[in-house]
């Protein structure tokens, strides 16, 4: 069968032009981002040593105190509740 009418060069060309509209379309849509997630937000904060304003070697002495003078009390719910937000990986 023999079809008439059809150039190869016509097809190549219409080719190449549609891929350079194409890649010209996909330079200009190019933007870098950056996007930190809570996890490394509270990440930062323990490299920084500060969470919530106080400095962790401070709570620790602060807690070990308690614990010597028998004054220091854990909350059991909110404990637990922690184990369980991290174990499900809702929490770090």
């Amino acid at each position: 069968m023999k079809i008439n009418g059809i150039n190869t060069n016509n097809v190549i060309s219409n080719y190449n032009n549609a891929k350079k509209k194409v890649e010209e379309k996909h330079v200009e849509n190019q933007t870098d981002s950056l996007q930190i997630s809570s996890a490394g937000r509270s990440l930062s904060n323990y490299a920084d040593g500060i969470i919530k304003g106080e400095n962790s070697t401070e709570k620790i002495e602060r807690i070990k105190s308690q614990i010597a003078n028998g004054t220091y009390t854990a909350n059991a719910k909110l404990t637990a509740q922690k184990m369980i937000d991290i174990m499900k990986g809702r929490d770090i």
